[in-house]
């Protein structure tokens, strides 16, 4: 059922697959995490958060929007992992979020459900606008502090990027980079959507596991499974930029990054402890912000986390957020 001349349609993956073929070039499809590849991977792997739930809104001439959700009882999220879907949304034809958050807040009430809980969500948030559009009462929309992320713009060239930084921060990566150079035998190797091989993924979850015990227990065999499919999904729709840095031929520092519409996501990364007097974990993150510039990245995302690095590098913060809304 739908509101007025929309109706709503419940996809399957392969449904919402074939709306984002059709779609991409139409539509701005600007959170990577909503992308129906990136969440059937999730779902496979890591289960959702109740019963899926994937809403197209459809006009006379065919889909208008996706809102890809779970249903928990009264309770309506976003489908997907916070642990693994940094940013969440939905997706919408140019001018239509609020006429889409509308039918499928309808669609939802006939189903029983109460509430929306939806996180973790930009300021930017497509859903963020169509609900200040559609104007819920302070009583009925509630929004929380969850989380930060950071990001930074990148100009035209390694320097351009370096004069961005305080002095302080512009001293340190040089100096830095500096010691690497002169201490050690180097490289900084890319797997992207040609050249990703099984053994660099195993080299990619060892280092992950490497040193800390929380990221060692993050990393279970379910979860080691779903990088191990995501990197080869990235590769498959040419968004992969799996980086090394070698020292002396030996894989030091791994990031695991993907650039989408002109920015690249710093997603995750590890190092080996062993080589932490030359400053592998950070200059593993600086040379994959030096190799975007030459690649042609706009911004840089280093994703969810206040870990302290990301501002010694450039990144400013960002506030995410949680909303709930009485339906």
């Amino acid at each position: 059922m739908g509101l007025g001349q929309y109706a709503v349609k419940i996809e399957s993956f392969e449904g919402f697959a074939d709306i984002w073929r059709r779609t991409r070039g139409a539509w701005h499809w600007r959170c990577a995490f909503s992308q129906p590849f990136w969440l059937e991977n999730v779902c496979r792997h890591l289960g959702a958060p109740g019963e899926p739930h994937i809403a197209a809104v459809y006009d006379n001439h065919g889909p208008i929007g996706v809102m890809p959700l779970a249903l928990e009882g009264p309770t309506a999220s976003f489908l997907g992992d916070a642990e693994v879907c940094d940013y969440q949304d939905f997706i919408t034809a140019p001018g239509m979020a609020p006429r889409v958050l509308e039918t499928v807040i309808a669609h939802l009430g006939k189903q029983g459900v109460r509430r929306l809980d939806l996180r973790t969500l930009r300021p930017d948030a497509a859903v963020l606008e169509a609900l200040r559009a559609l104007g819920p009462s302070d009583d009925a929309m509630r929004l929380e502090p969850v989380d930060v992320t950071h990001e930074t713009g990148l100009p035209d060239s390694w320097e351009g990027f370096l004069l961005q930084l305080n002095s302080k921060q512009r001293h340190e990566v040089r100096r830095k980079v500096r010691r690497l150079e002169n201490q050690a035998r180097f490289t900084f190797r890319l797997f992207d959507n040609n050249g990703c091989t099984d053994r660099a993924v195993d080299a990619f979850v060892t280092l992950f596991r490497r040193n800390r015990q929380d990221k060692a227990a993050f990393m279970s065999d379910d979860m080691a499974a779903y990088f191990r499919d995501l990197i080869n999904i990235l590769a498959e729709q040419h968004m992969l930029r799996l980086y090394f840095l070698d020292v002396e031929e030996q894989p030091a520092a791994t990031v695991l990054s993907f650039d989408y519409e002109g920015v690249r996501y710093l997603y995750n990364s590890g190092y080996d402890d062993k080589y932490d007097h030359l400053s592998v974990g950070i200059l593993s993150k600086v040379f994959s912000i030096r190799s975007g510039i030459a690649m042609g990245c706009r911004r840089f995302d280093f994703l969810k986390g206040a870990e302290a690095y990301k501002k010694r590098i450039g990144g400013h913060e960002v506030p995410l957020c949680r909303c709930r809304v009485e339906l």
